[in-house]
């Protein structure tokens, strides 16, 4: 791996962490608090990252890995981690509940152990800037978002701040208390909070701001002006249609940032455009030890999405090319990556999770 030398062996190593405490923050999520076991400090981190964990699962002989973004500011004293309890899909009760989720929530107790590496990722607020932010987030994409908020309020930032949050009911409501606080704190965040499915006992004008979802007219109604950073995380079909909508009102690209531990709906329909030139009829992708060649089509996703839709297993961890574990050789061909990652492969290996063929590849998975 290409790493800064400073952080290399701490980038790829996995350190023990203890659970100092767990909190119920809505009827879904809870908070879970870490310490390290060694009784060491704690690396520092950028509002809106996210924290690579490796866990082993009572019911798998492997480890299991995923990237959880940390939910409040830099302390020095512990990392928290917000995580909702994924269920089923609505449409597909019978696909299994989250392995990861459900760990956390059903087995993790106080007192055990989990290990993590470094905190990383590119999905940060730069506190040193003072143009106006805007954040975006549905149901429990909101973790980021409170470690910037937090940040900024910790920093006494006096910057103008628009936070648009839409969840389903007040059930699914986390950090209530805490955004309720920092809007009385702060005259400079100005805060809009939708109910799509309110319940008799979530009050309109008190738990939440209105009834629906976040919609173009809202997300134009955020602008402070042409310097006004969006930051947007949540469901891929939210990000999509609300980056979608900016663009159309003239917000430029790169102002406009996503998260969600996959391929942005931006980075994608970008990486898209750069290679219509190409004849994807004549793209295969040859997984060699599986002894499997299939051809590429421009709506296969990555070359993850296009392994797993093949039954071809491939080790990940964070989707988004920061934990480098789906690192792959990378035989023959070129790729393309659709966003920056925070692991940079070598020459001769890829992040399949990240990238897309440019020509016809072989992979050594």
């Amino acid at each position: 791996m290409t790493l800064t030398k400073d952080r290399e062996a701490g980038w790829l190593s996995y350190r023990d962490f203890v659970v100092d405490a767990i909190v119920r923050e809505s009827e879904t999520a809870k908070s879970f608090y870490l310490v390290p076991a060694d009784g060491g400090a704690l690396a520092p981190y950028l509002p809106g990252q996210h924290l690579p964990i490796r866990i082993a699962t009572h019911d798998r002989k492997n480890s299991v890995i995923r990237c959880y973004t940390l939910s409040d500011a830099f302390n020095g004293r512990h990392y928290r981690l917000t995580i909702k309890r994924q269920g089923p899909p609505a449409d597909q009760p019978h696909v299994p509940a989250g392995v990861s989720s459900a760990w956390f929530h059903d087995h993790l107790q106080r007192g055990d152990v989990l290990q993590a590496k470094m905190p990383n990722g590119r999905f940060c607020l730069d506190l040193s800037e003072t143009h106006p932010v805007a954040f975006i987030a549905g149901g429990i994409g909101v973790t980021p978002m409170m470690s910037m908020l937090n940040a900024i309020s910790q920093a006494e930032c006096t910057r103008e701040i628009y936070f648009l949050f839409a969840l389903r009911h007040g059930g699914d409501h986390v950090f209530r208390e805490r955004l309720l606080d920092l809007r009385a704190r702060h005259a400079t965040l100005h805060m809009h909070t939708l109910y799509e499915q309110p319940r008799p006992e979530d009050r309109l004008g008190i738990d939440f701001d209105a009834v629906g979802r976040i919609d173009a007219s809202l997300a134009r109604k955020l602008s402070a002006g042409p310097n006004t950073e969006y930051f947007l995380c949540g469901p891929p079909g939210m990000m999509q249609a609300i980056s979608g909508h900016l663009l159309d009102a003239g917000v430029r690209q790169s102002q406009i940032r996503t998260e969600s531990f996959g391929p942005s709906s931006l980075s994608l329909q970008a990486a898209m455009n750069d290679k219509n030139q190409r004849q994807e009829s004549e793209i295969s992708v040859t997984f060699q030890r599986a002894g499997m060649t299939v051809p590429w089509t421009d709506n296969a996703g990555t070359l993850l999405e296009l392994a797993e839709a093949h039954g071809i297993e491939v080790e990940f961890g964070c989707r988004y090319g920061d934990c480098a574990t789906c690192l792959t050789p990378l035989i023959s061909g070129e790729v393309s990556y659709l966003h920056p990652t925070g692991a940079m492969p070598d020459p001769g290996t890829c992040l399949p999770c990240s990238c897309r063929p440019v020509t016809s590849v072989v992979l050594g998975t």
